[in-house]
Formats: structure tokens, sequence, C-alpha cells
């Protein structure tokens, strides 16, 4: 088979067992500092109940399980954690509201597609302040020929170099797609060329047989390609849905039901909101193109998904109990709001899917706004779950 040759990723393969068989030093480190990492967490989310900021360990944080769980290089990630335990035993952390010598808003990361993750939401908010550093940490890539380098670099892994490019796709994919498509921050002399890359290299991305955008993995000589939910989540969001391939992308999605992510709807540990709210994402822009056999089938699974997680991801008080591996407090109730959101469950007006009512709206909608008021308000995903919650009908007469 030649190398060109792309296949479906089987089921069961997965490119993290690949690599730990390829750089056991690398796994051994990945287990052996786990405990403590939940234990940072642990200590995270109870200063995030308070309204504490949080931003600058969680940036490191994530860089850590990025090293770990997309790198083959124990000595980086070695360093890493020496810098998570520094920043954690600071009594006053960085800020992460102030801009770096680059301009970006990731100053507690090292790795440039962070760095970009950590400032987009920012970017991105009505009252962005460009008054400040011009983000020069965006010139690498403010170029056409630099900027389709850089996406056509992430496209394929070879595991045995000692790396999994699949995050940095997906973050700076999803990313770059928004700020250069908005013209954002609007103090960026974006090049105009860079759009027609952007959806050159997007509309070549996406696979004409599943619907879905994925990573490819070289291995032995065989191009594995998978199909991946968050990937393709950001990539019909972020263009509003003008994609294409919606009916192979939906048979897809709803064949991937019980499989794990990124390649399915499942967590390590079954469910996620965060999850959830993909899958209903991309039913919903997919909505004018189902067949009516697939607009049935999505109808159960929405409702599948509503009830799972009325009943089992929020308690009564309206805290949020089922959250994905490494979220932030604030992350977890944006995803929670953001799904009930999309599913219309606080607005008839946005129940595409069903003409049912939802009776319990009323009394959870105040639960929700009050815990994610008691988040750190500079949060951008605490605005965000916050700008969710009062575009429905329940927040007349509300304080914004």
């Amino acid at each position: 088979m030649g190398s060109r040759e792309i296949r479906p990723a089987p089921t069961s393969w997965s490119p993290q067992t690949a690599m730990a068989m390829l750089f056991p030093a690398m796994a051994d480190l990945r287990r052996a500092i786990q405990p403590e990492i939940r234990s940072i967490e642990a200590r995270l989310d109870r200063a995030e109940v308070l309204g504490h900021d949080t931003a600058c360990q969680r940036q490191a944080l994530r860089e850590l399980r990025w090293r770990l769980e997309y790198t083959a290089d124990p000595a980086a990630g070695r360093a890493t954690l020496e810098r998570v335990r520094a920043i954690a035993a600071l009594s006053v952390p960085p800020t992460t509201l102030t801009l770096d010598d680059e301009g970006s808003y990731g100053p507690c990361t090292e790795a440039w597609f962070l760095k970009l993750d950590a400032s987009v939401d920012h970017m991105l908010a009505s009252d962005h302040d460009i008054s400040g550093k011009p983000p020069r940490f965006l010139d690498r890539i403010n170029d056409p020929v630099r900027l389709r380098s850089y996406l056509d670099g992430l496209l394929v892994s070879r595991p045995e170099e000692g790396i999994d490019h699949r995050k940095e796709l997906n973050l700076s994919t999803a990313n770059l797609v928004r700020l250069i498509l908005r013209r954002r921050p609007a103090n960026y002399p974006w090049d105009p060329r860079l759009e027609d890359v952007v959806r050159g290299f997007v509309a070549d991305w996406q696979d004409p047989t599943t619907g879905f955008f994925g990573a490819t993995y070289l291995i032995d000589g065989r191009r594995l390609r998978t199909a991946d939910l968050s990937l393709t989540f950001h990539m019909a969001r972020y263009l509003e849905g003008r994609i294409g391939h919606w009916p192979e992308l939906i048979d897809t999605l709803l064949r991937m039901r019980d499989d794990r992510y990124p390649n399915g709807w499942l967590d390590e540990d079954g469910m996620t909101t965060h999850n959830n709210y993909d899958v209903a994402i991309l039913v919903q822009l997919a909505w004018s193109e189902m067949r009516a056999d697939q607009r049935r089938e999505a109808r159960r699974e929405l409702g599948r998904l509503v009830d799972w997680c009325l009943t089992t991801a929020i308690a009564p008080d309206g805290s949020v109990l089922v959250r994905q591996a490494g979220e932030s407090l604030s992350e977890s109730y944006y995803f929670t709001i953001a799904f009930l959101d999309t599913v219309g469950y606080f607005d008839p007006a946005k129940r595409f899917w069903t003409e049912d009512a939802f009776p319990g709206a009323p009394a959870l909608w105040p639960k929700l706004e009050r815990h994610v008021r008691s988040l750190h308000q500079a949060d951008p995903m605490a605005r965000m779950a916050l700008e969710r919650l009062h575009s429905s009908p329940f927040a007349a007469g509300q304080p914004n």
C-alpha cells in the first residue's frame, strides 16, 4: 500500500496508545504525576467557586496536559511541571488580563498555539481594549504562504517522531478561522489574502466520504484518518454551517454515538455536556439539509442528551456535576449552558428539533445564573455563559 492512500482509522486505534508504546518513559511520567495534577485541579476548583482568578495556573496546566498527552519529551514535561508548581506556590499568581511582551493573553504558557488559544476570546469580545500592545505573536502566520505551510504541517502526525499534532491542529484552526475571517483584533493588520487561504484549506481538508474533519496519522507507511468531533464542530460552527457534505456528516455523527472522544461522543467516564454541545450544534446547523430518517434519529438523541443533562450533569441547586477532564469551572458552566441554549431549553423560539415544553426551565435559569455570577467575572468563559443565559426570555427584568 502506498503512503498516499488514506484509510479510516480503526475504531479501536488510539494515537495516545501508539505513542505510549513507542515512548514508555513519557507514559510512565504521565502516570506518575496524574495524582499531583488532580490535586492541583481540585485546589483550583475550590478557588474558582470563591470567584478567584486561576487563569494563569490553568494555562500552565493545559500546557502540561498537552505535553504529557501529545508529545514524547519527558524533559520538557518535567520543566513544565516545575513551572506549574512554581505558579501554584505564588501567593499572588501573575494576571492573564495584561498583555505579555508579544501582545498575547498567554503569559503563563510557552507554546505558541496555547498563547493563541488563551487570547482569542479576549480578542473577540465586543469591549476588547485595542489601546495596548499589538498582538505581534500573530506575525508568524500573517502571510499566505506561511499560514498555509503552518496549517498543512499540522495535518499529518508521525507518532514515531514523538509528536501528535491533533491538539494544535484543533485549537489553531478554530482560533485562526475566527480571527482571520472576523478581522479581529481590530488593532492588527491582517493580510487580506488570508481569508482565501483559510477557506481553501478548510475545503480541501473536509473528507467527502464522512463529511468530517480529522487528523491523519502516518503509521508504517499507511495513512490513517480520524473523524474528529471537536475539529468538525469548530469548522462547521465558525464557518456558520457553510461547509459541504452535510448528509454524510450527520450519518457519521450518529454512527459514532457510542465511541470514544475525539472520534465519538463519550469521554473515558461517559457523557460530557461539552461533547453533547458539539453534537447539538452540528445537528442544528445541518437540520435543513437532513433526511427525514436522520431527523427522527436526531430528535431521539437530542431528547436523550437533554434528559441526561438535567438528571445527571446538573445538581438540583444548579451546580455542574459532570465536567470534561481539565476544564475550569467557568468552562464547565459555559458548555452546560451553551448546550441548553442550543436546544432551546430556555427559549421556545430555538427549539428547532421539538415542540415539547420544558417546565423546569424557569426554576433552573436563576440557579445557573447565581453560580456563574459567583465565578471570576473577568474570565471570558464566565462572561459568555452569562451572555448565553441573558439571550433567553427569562432575562427580562434581570439585572445585567
